[in-house]
């Protein structure tokens, strides 16, 4: 008969991941190393694997490790959700909400959502975490935070299991500086993304993802255009382009304030070029919603005028 696995040593054995010791995770958790000890040799006998291997001075993770690494984040989520909705509907007091979100959206948009539903619900507990798109979509699904925010491309494939909102319809526009020589140019866009330096974002993030499938729907490889620099923010990569270092794809939303400053212009084109970027809250299908979470559902839903899509 298989041995039930309990969550205390789950906690224990996340403890010992993040700090690296048994010495140093059996201090956080208030008790000895030794009992610590047993109580993982007792999750590696239910388990039937070990977790941990010594390499030198350091412990590393097998590969069952990494993968009830990743399962104990998941159920440890999944409890403390579990306390905090029973505790919200047995008192009646506001709970916690967990958002993840795309760091577009995480600095130009959802923060006047939070602003503004904190003023009318203060006393509940919000916390934010900010990944690429795709990262975000698993911690939904994997219900490690309550709802998210997402962009997505026309190019791109809306995940399956997922009740999404569209909250807000941005589009790229591709920018220079006001006083670059490409702020008067005349042509198309694939013949000054084959003359001017590029500006973009590092690889894996959300901003490079979609310029990446945003130039391939121009029809343009790798061999067509130059990215001269990558940065890993777009305030970052704004200041380049008001550097005249290039020119770059970036969200409306993140550039206004620049347009009307006349910091940056959009570069002048010959045909009308306005790609669609879509930002989304979505949420996991058939995942419980508590009253708190519906309120601020309810309160960006209402506040963006969204439409609702289920996928």
């Amino acid at each position: 008969m298989d041995l039930p696995i309990n969550l205390y040593q789950l906690q224990l054995f996340c403890a010992v991941v993040e700090h690296g010791s048994y010495s140093q995770a059996a201090k956080s958790m208030l008790m000895t190393q030794p009992a610590l000890s047993l109580q993982i040799k007792s999750l590696e006998k239910k388990l039937g694997a070990k977790l941990f291997i010594r390499k030198g001075n350091k412990m590393e993770l097998t590969d069952v490790g990494v993968l009830t690494n990743q399962y104990a984040a998941s159920l440890l989520s999944l409890e403390k959700q579990l306390r905090s909705s029973v505790k919200e509907i047995i008192s009646g007091e506001a709970g916690r909400i967990a958002i993840g979100s795309n760091r577009p959206i995480g600095r130009y948009l959802l923060p006047n959502y939070i602003l503004n539903f904190m003023q009318q619900f203060p006393t509940v507990e919000m916390t934010t975490i900010y990944d690429n798109t795709d990262q975000i979509y698993r911690y939904v699904l994997d219900e490690k935070v309550n709802v998210g925010f997402v962009t997505w491309s026309t190019e791109q494939t809306s995940p399956p299991k997922m009740v999404k909102h569209l909250i807000h319809k941005d589009y790229w526009t591709l920018v220079c500086s006001t006083s670059s020589p490409w702020a008067t140019w005349q042509g198309s866009i694939q013949d000054i993304l084959r003359k001017a330096p590029l500006i973009g974002s590092l690889p894996g993030t959300t901003h490079g993802e979609m310029i990446h499938l945003e130039l391939q729907r121009l029809g343009l490889d790798i061999n067509d255009y130059h990215i001269t620099l990558r940065l890993d923010d777009i305030e970052s990569i704004k200041m380049a382009v008001i550097s005249h270092l290039g020119i770059a794809f970036l969200p409306r939303m993140s550039i206004e304030r620049e347009l009307a400053n006349k910091e940056l212009v959009e570069v002048p084109l010959t045909t009308e070029y306005n790609p669609s970027l879509d930002c989304y809250l979505i949420v996991k299908e058939g995942a419980y919603i508590t009253p708190t979470l519906e309120k601020f559902i309810n309160f960006t839903l209402e506040t963006s005028g969204s439409e609702f899509l289920n996928t």
